[in-house]
């Protein structure tokens, strides 16, 4: 499946024919070893190793595992519990340049999706639950360990493999001058596809990431196509309300409106009236 994998990708980019090294990793073909944090148990539901990675030398493989993710461990996570707060980026699909890199305050030997900081495409989530489309820098390939931790993230939007292999992958693309780990030089590209990614799961992705399902997982081409969303007349007239009140500002939905984007909206006209008129919010057992 890897091979047919990078076939489909050599196909739609002839030019990687030209790179000594392409690096491939492809989730939902991995092992699914390993346990999820107690927050990720719903979002990896069959194990933490989703994906396969693969390393292709001028056009043949040369190197694979199984015990690899392009997932963080928290997708999407509104809350900030990993990230600094911030909300946690997913990667968007595609190919990006590779570079080698030091990684976090231990300055360990890893990779960089572009280089020096480079900003890529991610996915983001608003505390609302309303998805966006943004930029992330620091997206690295480095190593983990087989199960998520509670306390620390082992991936905020990272791409990751399990130590043990990513010993042999710095054997392969890392760079050293006298025993020092050289930052900043060119491996070869690097490709994130998610193709592959069961039915069942899927579905929970595409119900997290909504519009932007598609930009995290290339889903189209090989099982299923993104649904139309079937919104009520209901729905529509109060997007419609919410936008001349002022309460609706479009961000992250726009006009695609959808029944879970519309709740959104409606606790923020609650939020509104509670706040323009000096109104008592009242609790639901007090109604």
């Amino acid at each position: 499946m890897i091979k047919k994998i990078f076939d489909d990708w050599l196909q739609k980019y002839p030019e990687l024919k030209n790179e000594e090294y392409v690096t491939l990793l492809a989730e939902g073909i991995g092992s699914y070893k390993g346990k999820p944090n107690k927050y990720g148990t719903e979002l990896h539901k069959l194990g933490r190793m989703g994906a396969e990675l693969a390393i292709f030398k001028n056009g043949e493989l040369i190197f694979s595992t199984k015990n690899a993710s392009t997932l963080p461990d928290i997708p999407m996570d509104t809350l900030g519990r990993f990230n600094s707060g911030l909300p946690t980026p997913t990667p968007c699909v595609g190919m990006y340049p590779l570079y080698t890199k030091l990684h976090g305050k231990k300055r360990v030997p890893a990779f960089e999706l572009g280089r020096g900081w480079e900003s890529i495409p991610v996915i983001r989530n608003s505390i609302k639950f309303i998805e966006y489309k943004s930029n992330s820098n620091a997206i690295n390939l480095h190593y983990r360990s087989l199960n998520d931790n509670n306390t620390f993230a082992c991936s905020t939007g990272c791409q990751t493999a399990l130590k043990e292999e990513f010993d042999k992958i710095l054997k392969i693309l890392g760079c050293w001058t006298n025993g020092k780990y050289i930052e900043g030089q060119y491996v070869g590209k690097l490709i994130i596809d998610r193709s592959q990614i069961t039915l069942s799961l899927q579905k929970r992705y595409q119900k997290l990431y909504g519009k932007y399902y598609e930009d995290c997982f290339n889903i189209k081409k090989y099982t299923i196509l993104k649904p139309k969303e079937i919104v009520s007349s209901y729905a529509r007239k109060a997007w419609e309300k919410f936008k001349r009140i002022g309460v609706n500002d479009g961000v992250g939905a726009k006009n695609n409106v959808t029944e879970e984007q519309l709740m959104v909206f409606q606790d923020r006209h609650e939020e509104y009236m509670v706040n323009t008129y000096g109104l008592k919010k009242v609790k639901p057992e007090e109604r």
